[in-house]
């Protein structure tokens, strides 16, 4: 009995092994969107909770604006004085350009005022460029979600002071994942770009997906490690390394997330 069970399970290892590389060691992942403050303040509002999905250009959180908006209005003020200041230089300039042709006023006096309107034509870029930094900066007080998925590790809350370029919380992008598969190397002589995989997640055991062969790495994981083995030495054993192949996930189904860091088994299809 033990003799046929074994027989049978050597056939269908056999019949597996002939159409398909299957490992075990392979994680879902996706584009995890960072977010962070781009300007220092405390947060006044918050408008989403851990684990809720957004779409691009929702609100995510408020920093206190009163301080932006008061710079931008000194900005908009002075830029007004500029522009005041630039109109009379000109008007002054074509007065002195009629008095020089009049014979009533040399070339040095108008000179003089060219030179006038041209520093305050250049007071008004500057104070311009002052107009949209300003505003650019209270823009940046109402942070939106950059892409469409899932927020991740909120734990920000109103009152917290945030500093510019600090991550705060993460936005997992739902519009494309893949699963990283380590494979070991004595099997990707039969891994190909483009080949078909079936990927069961871990997470859901009886909803497969399906997903196609976009990468293979230059390099073992070993090799990308912070500390490479180094094997130049009278103990080294040899070890089966593997090697990361990206396999992008072609049917994500918003009934069944995908969860980036669990796990899953993927088959891919020698035939391709």
């Amino acid at each position: 009995m033990l003799l046929a069970v074994g027989v049978i399970f050597g056939i269908h290892y056999w019949r597996e092994s002939a159409k398909f590389v299957t490992t075990d060691n392979a994680y879902v992942a996706a584009n995890q969107a960072e977010i962070t403050a781009q300007v220092s303040g405390q947060v006044t509002a918050v408008h989403v909770r851990d684990q809720q999905h957004v779409k691009q250009g929702d609100p995510l959180f408020d920093i206190d604006p009163r301080n932006f908006q008061l710079a931008f209005d000194r900005a908009k003020a002075e830029l007004a004085q500029r522009r005041a200041e630039a109109a009379n230089a000109e008007a002054l300039h074509r007065r002195n350009e009629a008095l020089m042709a009049s014979g009533f006023l040399s070339k040095q006096g108008a000179d003089t005022s060219r030179a006038a309107m041209a520093s305050a034509d250049a007071a008004v870029m500057v104070a311009d460029a002052a107009v949209k930094a300003a505003e650019l900066d209270l823009q940046r007080a109402h942070v939106v979600a950059p892409t469409e998925g899932i927020v991740a590790n909120m734990t920000l809350r109103p009152g917290n002071t945030v500093q510019p370029g600090v991550p705060l919380f993460v936005v997992i992008s739902d519009q494309e994942y893949w699963v990283d598969a380590n494979f070991k190397e004595t099997e990707l002589e039969d891994v190909r770009v483009g080949q078909k995989v079936d990927i069961h997640s871990d997470v859901y055991p009886d909803h497969p997906f399906h997903g196609t062969v976009e990468s293979l790495s230059g390099g073992s994981g070993a090799a990308f490690s912070v500390l490479p083995p180094q094997n130049a030495t009278g103990n080294w054993v040899k070890v089966t390394q593997r090697v990361p192949v990206r396999i992008r996930v072609e049917d994500p189904d918003p009934q069944h997330p995908l969860r980036v860091g669990t796990t899953a088994t993927v088959k891919v299809h020698k035939e391709g």
